[in-house]
C-alpha cells in the first residue's frame, strides 16, 4: 500500500523524495465519484472547472471549522486530476494533523500576495485545510496518513482521501508571521517586495525608477504595511521613506512613456465607445516628458481614453497625463486631462 505521509506545511519545502511519494503520482491515484448524498449537504448538477467535472454545493456547508462556501469545496466527479496537478501543483504536500484538534498549529500558507484584495492575499490556512477535510471525511473520524493536500499556486488546490476529491479555491488570509518577498527589478536596481498582483509590481518598479531618476534617491528596500485596511508600499531610501498604496502603484501600469506612441495611434482615427465611424483626433503632445519634476510633481507617463462628464451625453477622447506627487506623509498618483474631442453616441 502506498505510503501517504506528507511534506511540511508552511514552510515552502518539497517533500522528500526517498520516503514520500510526489504529488502527481498521488493525483494519478486520487478517487473520482458523484458526490456523496448526505443529510447535511446537497449537491448541484457536474460542470467544468480546470479541466475536470466537479459537483458543487447547492449551498454553503456548515461544518465544526466554519461554513465551506461553494468554491471552497467542489467534488471532483471526473477528469484527470494528475495532469491538473502536473500543471499546476508546487511540488510539495501539506501535512494532514492527526486529528481535528491540532489544525490550529498549522502555518498559513499564503499562495498569491495581492496589494489590491480586501486580505494579505489569498492562500490556505488551517480553517480552510479543516472545512475540507471535514466535507471529505463527513466530519468523522479519519487516519491522517490516508488523505493528501496538494498546493497548486493560486490556482484551486486538491484535496484527495478514501471518500473522493475536492477541488479547492484558494480563499483570503491574512498576513503570516514570516511573510516571503518576491525580486522586484528595476532599471537601477533589484528590491525584495511583498507583492504578487503584477499590475502593482509593474507600477511599483516605475515608481522606485521614478524616484531614482527624477528625485536622485537611491532605493535600498520595500517595507509592507497596511494603513485603515489598505496596503501600502513603502520605498526607503537612504534618508527618507516614499510609503504608496498599492492602488496607487496600480494606476502607473500600462501608461505610455512616450508620447508619439499615442500621437501615431489616434492620428489613424479612434473609435468611439458608443460605436459608429472613427473619428480623427490631434495631440500636439505634452509640455513635459516623463521623469520632468513639475513643482514637486514627477510625470509618470500618459494614458489615452475615453471619458463621459457627469449629465452628458458626450464621450470625450482624452490624454491623460499621470503624476506622483507627495500628499502629507504619502506619495499618490494622479492625472491632468488633455481633452481631444467629443462624441454624441
Amino acid at each position: 500500500m502506498t505510503d501517504l505521509s506528507l511534506g511540511t506545511f508552511g514552510d515552502g519545502d518539497s517533500a522528500d523524495n526517498d520516503l514520500d511519494p510526489d504529488a502527481a503520482s498521488i493525483a494519478r491515484c486520487a478517487t473520482t465519484c458523484r458526490a456523496p448524498d448526505r443529510d447535511d449537504s446537497s449537491w448541484v448538477a457536474p460542470d467544468e472547472d480546470w479541466g475536470l467535472t466537479t459537483q458543487r454545493p447547492a449551498s454553503s456547508i456548515n461544518t465544526s471549522a466554519g461554513r465551506a462556501t461553494k468554491q471552497q469545496t467542489r467534488w471532483v466527479v471526473d477528469g484527470d486530476v494528475g495532469d491538473y496537478v502536473e500543471q499546476y501543483a508546487t511540488g510539495d504536500l501539506l501535512q494532514i494533523p492527526n486529528t481535528y484538534g491540532e489544525f490550529d498549529s498549522i502555518d498559513t500558507r499564503v499562495t498569491f500576495i495581492d496589494g489590491l484584495a480586501d486580505s494579505y492575499g489569498y492562500g490556505i490556512d488551517a480553517q480552510a485545510l479543516e472545512k475540507a477535510l471535514r466535507v471529505l471525511t463527513g466530519g468523522g473520524r479519519y487516519t491522517a496518513s490516508q488523505y493528501t493536500a496538494i498546493p497548486c499556486g493560486k490556482q484551486p488546490w486538491i484535496m484527495t482521501g478514501p471518500e473522493g476529491t475536492l477541488l479547492c479555491s484558494c480563499m483570503p488570509v491574512e498576513r503570516p508571521e514570516n511573510p516571503y518577498t518576491r525580486e522586484l527589478r528595476t532599471p537601477e536596481t533589484t528590491l525584495q517586495i511583498e507583492e504578487q498582483n503584477q499590475t502593482v509590481r509593474t507600477g511599483a518598479a516605475e515608481f522606485a525608477h521614478l524616484l531614482s531618476d527624477a528625485l536622485g534617491i537611491d532605493i535600498e528596500g520595500v517595507e509592507y504595511a497596511t494603513v485603515r485596511g489598505q496596503t501600502q508600499h513603502s520605498f526607503v531610501g537612504e534618508e527618507d521613506k516614499f510609503p504608496i498604496k498599492a492602488s496607487d502603484l496600480a494606476q502607473l501600469h500600462g501608461l505610455t512613456s512616450d508620447p508619439s506612441i499615442i500621437q501615431a495611434g489616434i492620428g489613424h482615427g479612434v473609435q468611439p465607445p458608443s460605436g459608429g465611424d472613427p473619428i480623427s483626433v490631434e495631440w500636439d503632445g505634452p509640455d513635459h516628458p516623463v521623469g520632468y519634476l513639475d513643482e514637486g510633481d514627477v510625470i509618470a507617463g500618459y494614458e489615452f481614453t475615453w471619458e463621459q462628464p457627469e449629465e452628458s451625453l458626450e464621450d470625450v477622447a482624452v490624454v491623460r497625463e499621470y503624476r506622483i506627487t507627495r500628499n502629507y506623509s504619502r506619495w499618490t498618483v494622479d492625472y491632468h486631462t488633455h481633452r481631444l474631442a467629443s462624441v454624441v453616441p
